[in-house]
């Protein structure tokens, strides 16, 4: 005997043997799982829906059954472990190829690091020469508007009050001048007596010459960030001072800050002489060149990199320098 019901869901006609009562399997048409009901069940929701069919036709099967209906087979229901077994079986079919992409992704950046052009693998350590110059070298150099930030008003104001009275830094080894040049802020040095002018080609070391190619640029950027930090806070004091009715005495704090910063580009920015005594900035940067201003009895020096304020040192250098002739 056969047992005869509509799916819940697509309201398909099913016909399954009567063994499968009480048995789950998946309707043949949406792929539904359901439970084939018992014959009393069935027997009791059309003595419920339609009683006075029921109790005149029991045996006449409604119409709406067509007469082949695929049959239902019953599977029995899967487990939760099982079930739990499938999940992590999925999960983990996809934890292979995420693992693989991302080793692959870090090979890749670990290689562009380590083959990146700009960045430097050399040693910057050994000996140079340094030859004494002639200060008709130190060319004076405007500070560019562009790397001011704020308004551009009262930078405009500050050099033009330069007219009247120049911004003057005196130290015993140079004076760095301030002043006001065909409406920009231009930088000037006028060494001391006591003082001499050398010149450190950067061309001597195959490892400084490979630096210098690979890193000026963002050497240069970096002393272009300062510079324009100095000058945001150069303009703000100017402009204080103004504010108070008072004259701007404050040119000192922005002697290497703003002025050598002027004079020098990314390598000069950040080498130092170092004497024994001092540390002497670089104060100029030319021709392929960095100058510093020595004591004039002075033989030899070291030339090192400046430590910036966050900790780094952008120029890792450590030269052993002898002052001679020519080089």
């Amino acid at each position: 005997m056969a047992i005869e019901f509509d799916c819940p869901y697509c309201t398909a006609a099913i016909r399954v043997d009567d063994a499968a009562a009480g048995k789950q399997g998946a309707c043949p048409k949406c792929g539904t799982t359901l439970v084939v009901p018992r014959l009393a069940e069935i027997e009791t929701e059309v003595v419920q829906s339609s009683p006075a069919t029921a109790a005149t036709e029991p045996d006449v099967v409604p119409d709406i059954v067509p007469d082949m209906v695929p049959e239902f087979q019953s599977r029995p229901q899967a487990s939760v472990s099982s079930r739990v077994r499938r999940r992590r079986h999925r999960r983990g079919g996809l934890l292979f190829p995420l693992a693989c992409g991302g080793t692959l992704l870090l090979a890749i950046t670990v290689a562009w690091f380590l083959n990146d052009p700009s960045r430097f693998q050399g040693s910057l350590v050994g000996e140079l020469t340094a030859s004494y110059a002639g200060t008709e070298v130190l060319v004076p150099r405007s500070i560019d508007p562009g790397l001011v930030e704020g308004p551009a008003e009262l930078f405009s104001a500050m050099v033009e009050s330069l007219k009247e009275r120049t911004g003057r830094v005196r130290s015993n080894v140079m004076v760095v001048v301030f002043v006001e040049s065909e409406g920009t802020l231009e930088v000037q040095i006028e060494p001391s007596q006591e003082y001499r002018l050398v010149r450190v080609a950067l061309s001597q070391s195959e490892a400084l010459r490979t630096f210098v190619e690979s890193q000026a640029n963002r050497l240069d950027g970096l002393r272009r960030e300062d510079l324009t930090a100095e000058l945001g806070k150069l303009v703000s004091a100017w402009h204080a001072a103004r504010t108070a009715d008072e004259v701007f005495d404050g040119w000192t704090g922005y002697r290497e800050t703003v002025g050598l910063s002027a004079l020098v580009g990314g390598v000069g920015h950040h080498a130092m002489a170092q004497t024994g005594r001092q540390n002497l900035p670089c104060l100029y940067e030319s021709g392929g060149a960095l100058f510093f201003l020595v004591p004039a009895s002075l033989g030899e020096f070291r030339l090192i990199g400046r430590r910036r304020g966050d900790g780094s040192m952008p120029f890792p250098a450590d030269f052993r320098v002898r002052i001679g002739p020519g080089n």
